[in-house]
């Protein structure tokens, strides 16, 4: 069985999480868990619940950004 997101993403956890409509990975922190899912604070400030286990991943490495 596989583990559910509150147990796969602790708090603090730098995340990506998908947006299929922009065909983007947006960068991320878990700030919190709601059963079943968790909430990510994307790089803007704006939080999202997210629920699809599919649409999120650990951050490999840290955003960068460009001049």
């Amino acid at each position: 069985m596989s583990k559910r997101l509150t147990e796969k993403f602790p708090i603090n956890q730098p995340v990506e999480i998908w947006f299929e409509r922009i065909d983007l990975w947006i960068p991320g922190v878990i700030v919190r868990h709601q059963h079943p899912a968790v909430w990510v604070k994307s790089i803007d400030g704006r939080e999202w619940f997210v629920t699809n286990g599919q649409r999120i991943r650990i951050l490999e490495q840290e955003p960068t950004t460009e001049a």
